[in-house]
């Protein structure tokens, strides 16, 4: 089985990451207080938090140049808790910093356990790894922030898909 930098344990608690939720939280808990109405954190939800942010951004270089912008923090928490809550993702971050050739290195990303597989999805992963396969998903809420603003039509549901994807893999693995 191949080990993914982000699947050490030491990615998923760190003081690196830690202090990236809470300010992120801290973040969206006053973009929530600015912005009115209640943030239910779901799917559904993230139409509105669309809104919010091509109302105050209008490039993904702004995006790209900001990612500690506390709005963007805040948006890239919310989504990436939709993604918690929804579909078992975990947050995980390099607690040393930004690693060679890493796309987004100043925002954590969300990946699914390892540990949450069951023997029968760890094999079927293992022979899918040496496949050159990896239904695995790992994903940047920031990139997809910044997505809003590539072109063609994207929303940040999208991230979403992902996990949905991933979920359909182990459900194929568990028939």
């Amino acid at each position: 089985m191949v080990m993914r930098t982000i699947d050490d344990p030491a990615w998923l608690q760190n003081p690196r990451l830690t202090a990236w939720l809470e300010a992120a939280r801290t973040s969206f808990d006053f973009l929530a207080a600015e912005t009115g109405g209640d943030w239910d954190h779901s799917p559904a939800s993230l139409d509105r938090l669309e809104q919010v942010l091509r109302s105050r951004y209008g490039t993904w270089e702004e995006i790209y140049q900001h990612p500690d912008d506390p709005v963007l923090m805040a948006a890239a928490w919310y989504l990436g808790e939709i993604a918690v809550r929804d579909h078992g993702a975990v947050w995980a971050w390099s607690p040393d910093g930004p690693q060679p050739g890493e796309d987004w290195p100043g925002t954590p990303r969300l990946t699914y356990p390892r540990a949450h597989l069951t023997h029968l999805e760890a094999d079927a992963l293992a022979a899918e790894e040496e496949a050159g396969e990896d239904p695995l998903p790992t994903v940047v809420p920031l990139s997809h922030v910044g997505s809003l603003y590539a072109e063609g039509e994207h929303h940040l549901a999208t991230m979403l898909d992902h996990f949905t994807a991933f979920e359909r893999w182990r459900a194929g693995v568990s028939d």
